[in-house]
């Protein structure tokens, strides 16, 4: 069993701006969690830095804490902040 799984990660907005593209696969080690994976794409792509900072993620369309591990073939979205009114 390979100790990697390739993740689809999905941009919006300020961080689809930053990298140039809607979204890319990306191999990470397995047990890598959704907090990792944001760590993992400010080493890849320095430019989003600021922006990772405001974005809420959602794993397979579903918020939550970050800390849940990701799957082969797992959707990630990194998607902008909500504001209304």
């Amino acid at each position: 069993m390979s100790s990697d799984i390739v993740v689809i990660v999905k941009f919006f907005v300020a961080t689809r701006d930053a990298v140039g593209k809607p979204k890319i696969n990306l191999t990470v080690p397995r047990g890598t969690t959704a907090n990792d994976l944001l760590q993992i794409l400010k080493k890849k792509y320095p430019v989003l830095d600021k922006s990772l900072k405001q974005v809420i993620v959602a794993v397979n369309k579903e918020t939550g804490k970050g800390d849940e591990k990701l799957s082969d073939g797992d959707e990630v979205a990194l998607l902008p902040p909500v504001s209304g009114g």
